[in-house]
């Protein structure tokens, strides 16, 4: 059916085509056998006149879309910058926070009797999966998607060893399970944290290979970017250090004399209170 009605749109196309050459010939076949020739040549001046505007106001179109898709893509680019430095940071807190809980749940401390208490939590990584609507490198944007189906996972996982420890330590806070049941699940705990060391290590290289990915892509911007990079300065200037040097000393020398005068302004209304009184 399908196929049946595939050919019978390309016969309708076919045939308005060809009524509309037909038409046009005529035209011109006419226009040629009259005796002004003037007529036929502001005739055809004319048709060359539309037909070549229409050409570069396709020209132009096309131009622009191709412009606007690259523009997109820098702009995509940019954010993916700063989404990835947040991931990063991220799984930065998340080994801390695997490492240390390991370090607290050692098997001396556990044996010890003191039954230790770890508060800390892992934290969520937050997906933007809108960012690879923007790219045109497909290789990247698969690259990203697993990357993104991996983050979730973990997200997964680090919650799930968030909540079994939680559980346990509120129900030992609240004495409703023994320290030995407690002590068994803080090695559980701690077990969960080393095997989610590698994948945490794992998601920090596929991060950094990522980044740089994103700043070799960087390196062609398009036109008008590179003009506004050009003429905006994007980086300290050679001197920035002396001027920098300069101007915290007097932010510093603001802040002092602010501090000053809010001292005074306590010691003035402490002495007004006590003259009141």
């Amino acid at each position: 059916m399908k196929s049946i009605l595939f050919g019978l749109g390309v016969a309708i196309v076919a045939i308005i085509a060809a009524i509309a050459a037909s038409s046009v010939a005529w035209v011109f076949w006419d226009a040629w056998k009259a005796t002004d020739i003037e007529a036929f040549r502001a005739l055809l001046g004319a048709f060359a006149g539309a037909f070549f505007a229409y050409l570069f106001v396709r020209f132009g179109d096309a131009m622009k879309k191709v412009f606007d898709r690259k523009e997109k893509n820098h702009t995509s680019l940019v954010r993916l910058q700063h989404y990835f430095n947040d991931c990063l940071n991220t799984t930065s807190d998340n080994l801390y926070i695997a490492n240390d809980c390991i370090g607290v749940f050692t098997e001396a401390r556990l044996m010890s009797g003191n039954r230790p208490i770890y508060m800390n939590v892992f934290h969520q990584y937050q997906l933007d999966t809108e960012l690879m609507i923007g790219l045109t490198n497909l290789d990247f944007i698969n690259e990203i998607a697993s990357l993104n189906t991996s983050l979730k996972k973990m997200n997964e996982s680090l919650a799930t060893i968030n909540r079994a420890y939680s559980q346990i330590r509120d129900a030992f806070i609240s004495k409703t399970i023994s320290g030995s049941d407690y002590l068994e699940n803080a090695r559980l705990t701690r077990d969960r944290c080393v095997q989610v060391i590698p994948f945490l290590n794992q998601a920090n290289d596929d991060l950094v290979r990522l980044f740089a990915i994103t700043n070799l892509l960087m390196k062609n911007p398009p036109f008008l970017v590179w003009v506004t990079q050009a003429l905006v300065r994007t980086k300290y200037p050679k001197e920035f250090e002396t001027l920098l040097e300069r101007e915290t000393a007097e932010v510093k020398a603001g802040m002092e004399a602010i501090t000053k005068a809010s001292k005074q302004r306590i010691r003035e209304a402490e002495a007004s209170q006590r003259k009141a009184q």
